[in-house]
């Protein structure tokens, strides 16, 4: 039997002081899911990081920014979309293989990665599933995490 709760989409401000509230409403969204404390705590890293990223790096010069999160669920797992209007993330942060319209993200090499691209690596170790794509401006990052 799949859960009937309803998809979820949010507006935030592009600030660090978001990532809280982001937080708290990915907790709120998986209320009545059957997911432990240590599968929310991989999800909420991983989305937290990747919004980190938008806010320090797609939008490092426009405070008054923000950014769309979307929540939703199928029988197997839930998936978190980020979408901004800020800077892409650049190509050699993913290799890619073509997955219908999307580029399906893999892991890169933490060995060539700097400091401030192992965030990357975080999201990837804690989710099932990365994909990414950019277009007309509109950037959407898509974490997915199977449900146990």
């Amino acid at each position: 039997m799949t859960l009937q709760v309803p998809d979820e989409e949010w507006q935030l401000p592009a600030t660090l002081n978001s990532l809280t509230t982001l937080g708290t409403l990915l907790r709120r969204y998986l209320d009545g899911f059957p997911v432990d404390e240590s599968w929310t705590y991989l999800l909420d890293l991983a989305l937290c990081e990747a919004a980190s990223n938008i806010i320090r790096h797609g939008y490092p010069d426009d405070k008054a920014a923000g950014y769309r999160v979307l929540f939703s669920h199928d029988a197997r797992a839930i998936t978190v979309v980020l979408i901004d209007r800020g800077l892409a993330i650049p190509a050699a942060l993913f290799t890619s293989a073509p997955a219908e319209e999307e580029e399906q993200a893999t892991l890169p090499d933490t060995d060539d990665l700097s400091e401030g691209g192992r965030g990357i690596a975080l999201i990837f170790a804690c989710v099932d599933n990365v994909s990414y794509r950019s277009e007309s401006g509109e950037n959407q990052l898509t974490l997915s995490k199977k449900l146990p």
